[in-house]
């Protein structure tokens, strides 16, 4: 199996994981808001009045947290996505090959400089493609170690 299809799919599964997670928990939350009601209605006014602002401000960041959730799968998923950092870094060369033939106008001094920014960038898309790599080859190696069946350790006498 590729290894972006192995990343994708522990992303997917931990995605389902929790959005079941979250889904179960508001279920309780909201049982328990309609197990309470009569005996909220019971309450003077003005302590009715903070429990459902404390209520109201409770739903509010809890849906505010599954958004800030959802927004860090979705860069997860964009991390992960090799068309998207391949396009990214293909945009940046032709940028700076465009850039670099234009030095022959500038000074000799700038022209160094251009240069060596752009060795410098070079060896940061190799260090980057080189670490990328190397996280992706440990998912490869924990999946395909959770796929071997595991030895039952040996009872001590």
């Amino acid at each position: 199996m590729e290894k972006k299809e192995i990343v994708k799919q522990m992303i997917d599964l931990h995605k389902t994981s929790f959005q079941n997670y979250f889904s179960i928990m508001v279920m309780l939350q909201d049982q328990t808001e309609k197990l309470l009601k009569p005996f909220i209605d019971n309450v003077p006014g003005e302590y009715k009045e903070i429990i459902q602002k404390w209520t109201n401000e409770y739903k509010k960041q809890r849906d505010e947290f599954k958004k800030t959730i959802d927004n860090g799968y979705a860069k997860v998923e964009t991390f992960f996505d090799y068309n998207a950092i391949l396009a990214f870094q293909e945009q940046n060369e032709k940028i700076f090959n465009t850039f670099l033939n234009q030095t022959n106008c500038m000074p000799k001094d700038f022209q160094k400089a251009a240069e060596e920014l752009t060795a410098m960038y070079k060896n940061s898309c190799d260090e980057f493609k080189k670490y990328v790599e190397e996280n992706i080859n440990r998912v490869g190696e924990f999946s395909s170690a959770a796929d071997k069946p595991r030895e039952k350790a040996k009872k001590q006498k």
